[in-house]
């Protein structure tokens, strides 16, 4: 396995539930949100409907992320043994490429975090969830 277990600042991801099945992916430094557009490209972006990606877990633990608003085109996040992004279109959910394992912080991580946080002179900010809001 090319897999690694490395608590670097561009590797910590905050998935965030959108709706049930669907979620977003955003950067816990850059503030950015992943996303997917139409020719397939991953790019980060603030907030918008190419950021919402179908989330399915499968055998074992791992997950796959597929784009939401291109969802009958079947396109995957997927990421190559270089950590460089893939191509929607070149995607396939059994592939390697596209499995990720998602993992909770645990107190250490948590711990790391804030250091990289104030080693980046950031502050966490409070932001709401992408998820639609209603009213009272």
């Amino acid at each position: 396995s090319k897999g690694f277990h490395v608590l670097q600042r561009v590797s910590i991801l905050e998935i965030t539930a959108v709706e049930v099945g669907v979620v977003a992916i955003k950067g816990l430094f850059s503030g950015r949100y992943l996303a997917m557009n139409k020719k397939g490209r991953l790019y980060a972006s603030s907030y918008n409907a190419e950021c919402e990606f179908v989330e399915r877990i499968h055998e074992l633990g791992y997950n796959t992320y597929a784009s939401r608003l291109y969802r009958t085109r079947l396109w995957y996040v997927s990421v190559n043994g270089k950590g460089r992004p893939r191509r929607g279109f070149k995607t396939r959910r059994t592939q390697k490429s596209s499995l990720f394992l998602p993992r909770v912080l645990d107190h250490k991580d948590h711990e790391m975090v804030t250091l990289l946080q104030g080693a980046a002179g950031l502050r966490r900010r409070q932001s709401r969830p992408p998820g639609r809001t209603t009213q009272p």
